[in-house]
């Protein structure tokens, strides 16, 4: 089987589980979970007993002597950026899941995606890793979500993750209008608050961190082993039966993911974690349900 029919095989193994995870598991969920954004002007009409009256529009009441007010509609439409980080680190695929963290991310903006399609949401992408990013405007419709599961796939090297910073200005100089993004991640990168306030005071942010078993704790018994650094090339020989090596790779492991969830904390901001071994579904109705609980209050 030649690159190509592969690359074709994936992305309509994915499409279709996405098509079939929307429909059966998280139907009606998505469109009570994610609003559109404010209220948008709609029309004029004379004030009448009970109305707000901070809504009284003095311009038009001077000119006919009537007192009118502005009526609004709710802003239904969303629109959605799924951030995708394609840095080679992502490339990572252990012995717990045939899936790399990568394709394991193209599954999970695939449902998102097509919830988001199915609920008439504009829907984008943002690849980044390495300069130039990839970035595919928001659009409707499903052939925007095969477009979206093809470019994650098909995505190249990314080499080594970019600053937060940089990442975090380009989502805000693309997306003008408030945009629920997406920020799709293993999270190796440097934490970077500012960056992320910023970026979550101009849009609200959703991060959803994906992990490998394999990443976060080395094996005991496998001697001496020569390993490569995804992002930086660089090759280490280690022991990975020496116990006090592996403690000390735990716990660097841990203390740069609790860096990033305390910043996540500060900021409120609540983020997914997920495991390349494990159904992200839960996951996502979880993430859901909270939602619909929040805009219920």
């Amino acid at each position: 089987m030649d690159r190509t029919q592969e690359i074709m095989q994936k992305v309509r193994r994915i499409e279709i589980q996405a098509r079939r995870l929307t429909t059966s598991t998280l139907s009606g969920q998505y469109r009570a979970s994610f609003r559109g954004q404010g209220l948008e002007f709609d029309d004029f009409r004379e004030y009448q007993a009970g109305d707000e009256p901070r809504f009284i529009d003095w311009k038009v009441t001077a000119r006919t002597g009537t007192p009118y007010v502005r009526k609004f509609h709710e802003e239904r439409e969303q629109v959605l950026l799924l951030a995708v980080d394609a840095s080679a680190s992502m490339r990572y695929a252990g012995g717990a899941s045939e899936d790399s963290k990568l394709e394991y991310a193209a599954r999970i903006a695939a449902v998102l995606a097509y919830s988001a399609a199915r609920n008439g949401d504009n829907v984008g992408l943002l690849l980044y890793g390495k300069k130039p990013h990839f970035y595919l405007p928001p659009a409707k419709g499903m052939k925007q979500c095969l477009r979206i599961i093809r470019e994650i796939i098909t995505a190249e090297d990314g080499g080594a993750d970019q600053p937060t910073e940089y990442v975090a200005a380009e989502i805000i100089r693309t997306q003008r209008k408030r945009t629920m993004c997406f920020l799709i991640s293993d999270f190796m990168s440097a934490p970077d608050k500012q960056a992320i306030g910023k970026l979550n005071f101009r849009h609200e942010l959703i991060p959803l961190r994906i992990s490998d078993p394999m990443e976060l704790e080395l094996p005991a018994d496998a001697g001496y082993v020569s390993i490569q650094d995804p992002e930086s090339g660089r090759f280490f020989r280690i022991n990975m039966s020496d116990a006090e090596v592996r403690a000390t790779y735990t716990k660097a492991m841990l203390a740069h993911r609790r860096e990033w969830e305390h910043i996540f904390t500060q900021l409120g901001i609540p983020m997914c974690d997920l495991r390349t071994h494990e159904d992200f579904i839960p996951v996502l109705r979880g993430l859901f349900t909270k939602r619909s609980a929040h805009f219920a209050r």
